[in-house]
């Protein structure tokens, strides 16, 4: 991984019409904050994020992001990774909180952002349920049964590549496209038989249904999904130190859930109006990484050695790639070139 992230040299720049459309927009983020960048503190911080019970969950609602900047933080909330894929062709906001496919999928399109942070890897949060009346303990169990989970998302990247680990072809199930609120439905139709899903819906069908394998499992077999947290290039370069706080502001969102767990799923429970144990079991299935675990070679790696990331970024653009999500997938070394961590870094050498 580079130092250095710009991705003029990329060659493979397939972004779609709707995505560049916002760049004509109004002043944006990055562009009102590099003006008068050298050394200079920009003037607020826009960071996009979505609703997910993690660290930068308790960094929102405990005022880290402020505390550790210096500068004012305006948070918007988006409904998707894609929307914020949109801002961040704008450049709308700074930073942004998306799914590790988004961020595929941005990198993928040549937009200008780098990933900086892994907010958690997935686990039985996002889970292959199946009704109790089958007993399914495997996929062999669900040869030939109808398996909703919606396409083109990580549920359905890690079914896909569970299936193909397993030994088995994806004709060997009858995969339907149905997004969270479609699958409840569909469940309680009859029309499936199992679901590739999420929180909440996940919680939702378990009641009728038992979990036959998760995302924790399947990364395990070699394919991470997660959430990641990505920053518009051009501030990253404009902005080193603000970036490596945020760093800061999340890492000691992490430390928090370690050493009082239970504070800290009081506070994702207020911040998203969910019972606490609701807030627990959805924290639960997920696996928080601190600063120093974001540079194992399991995860991010180093600016001098690349993670595993990098790999599971390549074969999550070749599965985009076969859904007819992009044109064209980068190499693992181009996606190496969309991870960072030199933030991280000048951010535990700041706390020697």
């Amino acid at each position: 991984m580079k130092k250095n992230h710009m991705f003029s040299k990329l060659l493979f720049l397939s972004c779609s019409a709707l995505l560049f459309a916002a760049c004509g927009a109004a002043d944006s983020a990055t562009d009102s904050s590099t003006a008068s960048a050298d050394g200079a503190l920009p003037d607020k911080v826009i960071i996009a994020t979505l609703e997910m019970p993690n660290d930068e969950g308790i960094a929102k609602a405990e005022g880290y992001f402020e505390d550790e900047m210096g500068v004012p933080i305006e948070i918007v909330q988006f409904e998707s990774g894609k929307a914020i894929n949109q801002a961040m062709v704008s450049g709308a906001v700074d930073f942004g909180l998306t799914g590790s496919g988004s961020a595929v999928l941005g990198i993928a399109s040549g937009i200008p952002i780098e990933m900086i942070w892994i907010h958690e890897t997935l686990g039985s949060v996002e889970s292959l349920v199946a009704k109790n009346e089958l007993n399914a303990t495997s996929l062999e169990d669900l040869k030939g049964k109808n398996i909703g989970v919606p396409f083109a998302s990580t549920a359905h990247y890690s079914l896909l590549r569970a299936i193909t680990a397993s030994g088995f072809e994806e004709t060997d199930f009858v995969l339907i496209d149905l997004q969270p609120s479609d699958i409840f439905a569909a469940w309680q139709r009859g029309d499936i038989d199992a679901a590739y899903i999420w929180e909440p819906t996940l919680s939702e069908l378990l009641t009728d249904g038992n979990i036959v394998l998760h995302s924790g499992d399947v990364a395990e077999m070699g394919y991470m999904t997660a959430n990641v947290e990505i920053v518009h290039s051009e501030f990253g370069e404009a902005y080193p130190e603000i970036v490596a706080k945020y760093i800061a502001a999340v890492d000691k969102a992490v430390t928090l859930y370690r050493e009082d767990p239970d504070q800290a799923i009081s506070i994702i429970a207020e911040q998203l109006n969910i019972t606490e144990e609701s807030a627990k079991l959805q924290m639960e299935g997920q696996n928080w990484i601190s600063a120093e675990e974001q540079l194992d070679a399991a995860n991010l790696g180093t600016s001098d050695a690349v993670g595993a990331m990098a790999a599971t970024m390549s074969d999550m653009g070749q599965f985009y790639l076969d859904q007819g999500n992009i044109t064209a997938s980068p190499s693992e070394a181009d996606f190496a070139e969309g991870i960072n961590t030199t933030y991280i870094e000048a951010y535990l050498e700041s706390k020697e």
